[in-house]
């Protein structure tokens, strides 16, 4: 039996990085960046206009109670998109609209609402009604970015906000790293699927789907392969179906009952590199790796209990399937919190125990959640960290510090 650690250590150094693929920018929201990106041109391309107004040369004595200098001609108008820059002399202004360059000879923007115009003969005229200064509302040529900044690191997420200044560099696709093919197996004669009329004795697999959210939830592409029998045949036939993907997650049948054969089945495919785990929950899980199509698949076997399963792909699964696709933040967040009441250790190994989190007066609590029987589905929805209490530990006292790992920060401020 190895320790929680070791397990982790395993798993992570043996977990390979899928190959780039190349997508549109669209496609590529949320994924990971295969690649450096660089900007090619400055942002703005030239210098423009913040504001809809007039466009004129400020002298370096312009003041506003001076009348004979506060009137500009007006000698065009000036919209984004168009082909011709004209160029302006003193006591001249051109209309301009937010986007449009900058005319030759101007460099200064004031906004159509602190300006008047008139007519004198056939000319029409500005003057402006606040005083201006030398570069207001002109936004300068690559004050955003310039040429050659690096915009998106490898391993970097695509957020929609990142979208915005590649698509402004006039790129449309981006290389990232590909989503891992999940494939999920569950075991067991007394399981159903959901929306199947239920038998005397029989249950409903809820693993799998539990199992395919929290592969999805983190960027996986899932595949539910189907409940195999406890029977070796039937094991073996779901895992060739199971063959054409990046990792297989199979829950139950990993323990040493009599109809337990994962393990036995796994060793007649491939290797096996840890099979017990010095944790609380989730003790029988196994992880190997079995050939199939000409590669090396990694196997997690999981308990049939569905806490075990749930802090185990949050603490294992989760990670490895980060990694593949690329990401650089795989592990959750951990915190240190303040017990608010004691957890109870009778398993004296390394235990992770469900917890709420709050934060109380700009102080972390953490609520243990009293039942921490491996069945209690419940305990997740009333959770949204896992204690780290450590082995041969029997009680931690309420006040202790203890390390969480948060897998939902959205109700800690």
């Amino acid at each position: 039996m190895i320790s929680a650690n070791e397990a982790k250590n395993i798993i992570i150094d043996s977990t390979i990085l899928l190959d780039p693929e190349k997508v549109s920018l669209v496609d590529s929201t949320n994924r990971f960046s295969s690649e450096n990106i660089k900007t090619k041109i400055n942002l703005p391309l030239w210098d423009n206009s913040s504001m809809d107004g007039f466009a004129f040369k400020l002298k370096e004595n312009f003041e506003l109670k001076n009348e004979s200098v506060n009137q500009f001609k007006i000698i065009g108008s000036l919209f984004p998109g168009d082909s011709y820059l004209p160029k302006i002399k003193d006591g001249e202004a051109i209309k301009i609209m937010t986007g449009a360059p900058i005319p030759y000879g101007a460099n200064c923007v004031i906004p159509i609402e602190n300006a008047k115009t008139f007519e004198i003969e056939d000319s029409s005229y500005v003057l402006f009604t606040t005083n201006p200064k030398l570069g207001d509302n002109i936004r300068r040529k690559g004050s955003d970015f310039i040429i050659g900044e690096n915009i998106i690191s490898i391993g970097q997420k695509i957020r929609p906000y990142d979208i915005a200044k590649i698509a402004a560099n006039g790129i449309d696709a981006i290389k990232v790293y590909s989503r891992p093919k999940i494939s999920i197996l569950a075991t067991g004669n007394e399981l159903v699927k959901p929306g199947v009329k239920l038998n005397k004795y029989t249950i409903y697999d809820s693993n799998s789907l539990s199992i395919a959210s929290m592969v999805k939830e983190a960027g996986g592409i899932p595949n539910i392969v189907g409940i195999a029998k406890d029977e070796i045949s039937s094991i073996e036939s779901n895992l060739r179906n199971a063959l054409d993907s990046d990792a297989i997650i199979c829950s139950a049948g990993v323990s040493v009952g009599d109809r337990d054969y994962i393990k036995d089945v796994v060793k007649d495919q491939g290797k096996i590199n840890f099979w017990a785990v010095n944790i609380q929950p989730g003790k029988p899980f196994l992880y190997s790796h079995i050939q199939g199509r000409g590669k090396s698949i990694p196997f997690f076997g999981l308990p049939g209990n569905p806490v075990s399963v749930m802090v185990l792909m949050i603490k294992y699964v989760i990670p490895s399937i980060k990694k593949m696709q690329g990401d650089n933040n795989i592990n959750p967040k951990t915190i240190i919190a303040k017990l608010d009441e004691q957890i109870v250790n009778n398993s004296k190994r390394n235990m992770f125990a469900r917890v709420k989190v709050k934060n109380i007066d700009g102080e972390l609590i953490a609520s243990p959640y009293q039942n921490h029987g491996s069945h209690i589905i419940s305990s997740f929805s009333e959770s949204n960290g896992l204690a780290n209490v450590p082995e041969n530990c029997k009680i931690l006292k309420a006040g202790a510090e203890i390390e969480v790992e948060v897998f939902d920060n959205s109700n800690i401020l």
